[in-house]
């Protein structure tokens, strides 16, 4: 046979075989969610109670404050902690760091490590914001779920860590460990809070063997193609960057306009930023691992794919931000323009303009690699870049380390019908300060989320199921309390 056709035969027979092998891994990988009662369960009183408390918390509003402001709520919500908690904060070492709470129950044999179980105090504002069905600090009990500020993002995992720590103690558990918990009061506009607490563990020389934080949920459509929810677990936190940039010129009028005026040049730099691809494409931990978590339990043609990484890896990587901007974030440093400013007259042209970027840094493209890929395109059209604040993304933590793994197994245990993986987390918590001290820091809250109670992070109708937060609170205390007697 002449060697022209062989070829292109040798061609197809190759791509035939790679099907083929790809085709059987795809069958072999399925697998269904067993059919087991979960490890956990509870009364309706329970979930009442907890509804109320948690209602409790939420009626104090406890706003994200600057330095120089009164933090006179945040007072009051710690003496409602103490009153709704007593036998906590009544056993547990206080370790007062600026105003945010740190506390240590001492176990039988500190030798062994510690357990950090973290939730901040402060929350968003909603002054402002419109649709409100309930006031937004009520705590208002109704249609089966804590409603107002704070519900859930994120007094749920405080109220869920404390209420399972305080059955266990009123139980008599003994804790051969020590368990601390720690709750920042300025979380949400990154106050620091968090680093001093880090800072004073490590100047004391505690070593943390896990730091258990907000994160994750359990949550629905996570993966298209997944009817089962998803229980994420935050391993790494991306990068966080703001920069400034800024346009200059001699300003005039705007009757006898010149060309590439400070806008126009602005205009054209986000343009072309927004076309071009500036940021390196990767595909690391935890993607890798997470796709292969959940890729047993979705169609065949997702299996196909997802499930024979080792050949599909690049183009899965390639097409991944044309699909959503999630997955394309999972690859890539992302970068919004957020804010922007010039002239304030309507017919002034400025001598300046400027525009804002929150810019997410990948791990595989740190901050000043991320930084220098736009500022190059800056650079062309004659614009300063100016970095406000850069942080890289956080350390990853082992998805094989046994601290991850133990995790894992207490949600499939308490939490049977999801599907546990790792993910990278596009946002950030206080929890990776703690590295300095630990090195496995993970972020994930057994509660269970609606794409529309996901929607009102930060947003109007903030809430939560009372039945989710049940099961969260007994899901802590099951991991709580098998930790201990490991």
């Amino acid at each position: 046979m002449p060697i022209p056709i062989i070829l292109p035969l040798c061609l197809l027979g190759g791509i035939a075989l790679l099907c083929a092998v790809c085709a059987v891994r795809a069958v072999r990988i399925k697998k269904s969610l067993p059919d087991t009662p979960a490890a956990v369960s509870w009364t309706a009183g329970e979930a009442q109670k907890y509804a109320e408390d948690l209602s409790e918390m939420v009626k104090i509003p406890t706003v994200s404050k600057k330095q120089e402001e009164s933090y006179e709520d945040f007072l009051v919500f710690q003496e409602k902690l103490k009153e709704l908690f007593p036998l906590f904060f009544a056993k547990a070492e206080n370790h007062d760091i600026s105003g945010n709470i740190l506390r240590r129950l001492p176990g039988k044999d500190p030798k062994r490590g510690a357990l950090l179980l973290m939730g901040h105090q402060d929350v968003v504002p909603a002054e402002g914001q419109t649709g409100w069905e309930k006031p937004p600090f009520s705590g208002e009990i109704a249609d089966g779920c804590v409603w107002g500020r704070g519900a859930m993002d994120c007094k749920s995992t405080v109220c869920c860590e404390l209420e399972a720590v305080e059955e266990l103690l009123k139980e008599g558990c003994e804790f051969n460990e020590d368990l601390w918990f720690f709750s920042a009061r300025n979380e949400e506009n990154s106050g620091g809070g968090s680093e001093a607490a880090a800072a004073w563990l490590k100047e004391q020389g505690i070593r943390l063997n896990v730091v258990l934080d907000e994160g994750g949920a359990v949550v629905m459509n996570m993966f298209p193609g997944l009817k089962a929810p998803a229980s994420g677990i935050g391993v790494v936190e991306k990068g966080y960057v703001n920069l400034k940039f800024t346009a200059r010129s001699q300003g005039g009028h705007a009757s006898t306009p010149p060309k590439n005026t400070p806008i126009v040049r602005l205009s054209k730099f986000v343009a072309e930023a927004e076309k071009k691809e500036l940021f390196q494409k990767k595909m690391l931990t935890p993607v890798p691992e997470m796709f292969s978590a959940v890729a047993p339990y979705l169609p065949f043609y997702f299996r196909f794919t997802l499930g024979n990484l080792w050949l599909f890896k690049g183009l899965i990587c390639r097409v991944l931000p044309a699909i959503s901007p999630m997955a394309g974030a999972f690859v890539q440093t992302t970068a919004a323009f957020t804010m922007s400013g010039g002239s304030e007259a309507p017919n002034v042209l400025p001598d300046k303009a400027w525009i804002v970027c929150n810019m997410r840094p990948s791990v595989h493209q740190n901050a000043d690699e991320s930084i220098a890929a736009l500022k190059k395109l800056a650079d062309k059209y004659d614009i300063e870049t100016e970095v406000l604040y850069k942080k890289d993304a956080s350390a990853v933590t082992d998805v094989n380390a046994k601290e991850f793994r133990f995790l894992t197994e207490c949600i499939e245990k308490c939490l049977p019908d999801t599907v546990v993986t790792p993910y990278m987390m596009t946002g950030g918590t206080d929890s990776r300060r703690f590295e300095i001290v630990c090195d496995n820091v993970l972020r994930f809250t057994p509660t269970r989320l609606t794409p529309q109670q996901l929607a009102a992070m930060h947003a109007a109708n903030e809430n939560i199921g009372v039945a989710a937060l049940a099961e969260g609170v007994k899901t802590y205390k099951y991991y709580i309390e098998r930790y201990n007697s490991r």
